[in-house]
């Protein structure tokens, strides 16, 4: 396996068709998973033709799926949420995929008329570094279940 410095970002964001073809270790990896791969699978098939439902693979030149990015529109606020960005292991290291991702999610909202993007992570100070801002909206859980 190539280290982080040797590997290139050559993946490609495709417009996925298939959420079988996203490895399970892939959706197993994202932090704080609340959902299993197949509750995934099973949303993104009931979901593939909903026009406010934004799944890509990454794949590399060969095709091979080394990741996937999964967000929604809320179509009454002209906003993009993230819900999970995964890449496998050997595209970590240093941040080189996240200039990519969001010239491509820059590029989607362009595309599709959107004005903001929020995006949920475990890992703030990261992402301070790459360019993100705390948002003005905060992000508060509530738990039923320890009530």
């Amino acid at each position: 396996m190539a280290t982080s410095e040797e590997t290139k970002w050559d993946l490609e964001f495709v417009r996925c068709k298939v959420p079988q073809l996203i490895p399970r270790s892939l959706i197993e990896s994202v932090k704080g998973l609340t959902f299993s791969p197949d509750d995934f699978y099973s949303y993104q098939v009931r979901n593939l033709d909903n026009p406010n439902n934004f799944i890509f693979y990454l794949i590399n030149p060969i095709r091979r799926v080394h990741g996937f990015l999964w967000a929604e529109r809320n179509v009454l606020d002209s906003s993009l949420f993230v819900n999970t960005f995964s890449v496998s292991k050997e595209y970590w290291g240093k941040g080189q995929g996240i200039p990519h991702v969001i010239e491509f999610l820059r590029e989607l909202c362009q595309k599709v008329q959107i004005k903001r993007t929020y995006w949920m992570t475990t890992n703030e100070k990261f992402f301070v570094k790459k360019g993100f801002r705390r948002s003005k909206n905060v992000l508060m859980e509530y738990n039923f279940e320890k009530v």
